[in-house]
């Protein structure tokens, strides 16, 4: 994400008291790249959040998001 313009001043890493892992206000979650490309906004159950990543679970179910945590 910082490759693409997402620098440390404007979108801080952190990690929220629920465990939820933040690029600013965003938080991040992996999603199936080719229907939601990297920086696309999402909106969750637990706000608004931005797709950094993707995972395997992207093959078999292409709509499913995973949010980041850290527990």
């Amino acid at each position: 994400m910082r490759n693409m313009g997402y620098n440390e001043t404007d979108y801080p890493y952190w990690v929220r008291d629920d465990g939820a892992k933040m690029l600013g206000n965003y938080i991040m979650i992996a999603a199936n790249l080719q229907l939601r490309p990297r920086g696309t906004i999402v909106d969750t159950s637990l706000g608004k959040g931005i797709v950094c990543d993707t995972g395997d679970f992207a093959k078999n179910n292409p709509t499913q998001i995973d949010i980041a945590v850290n527990w």
